[in-house]
């Protein structure tokens, strides 16, 4: 017998926390600053940020934490200082940015910090 979806207890497999996952949203917008097309592991933290954001699943968080640890000493602190420059923007403005207009589309282009150079 299962139980109707808003009856069930909390699955010890999901994100639940506000704090993860706010920490999960602001991760992912500073690799999008940071990202440069041709990267993989940039590719592959981005995707699995992206999925930890959709499924809320633990899983999938650990798999981005993994991802992190796995990229360019040079590109995990130019994230991480993206991400603490947006935690101190949250935590002034007390929640996400406002957002006055769309944000340019980076998907076939690169992060704000332009192409690496050899």
């Amino acid at each position: 017998m299962s139980l109707p979806p808003g009856n069930r207890p909390p699955d010890a497999n999901m994100l639940d926390d506000e704090a993860a996952l706010c920490s999960i949203e602001i991760l992912a917008e500073a690799v999008e600053m940071a990202f440069v097309p041709g990267i993989l592991e940039l590719r592959t933290l981005r995707d699995s940020l992206q999925d930890a954001r959709r499924t809320r699943s633990a899983a999938a968080g650990q798999l981005a934490y993994s991802a992190f640890s796995r990229v360019d000493p040079e590109f995990r602190n130019r994230i991480s200082h993206h991400a603490l420059t947006l935690a101190t923007l949250r935590r002034r403005n007390g929640g996400p940015m406002p957002v006055a207009a769309p944000a340019p589309d980076r998907s076939a282009g690169r992060g704000i910090d332009g192409p690496r150079r050899a």
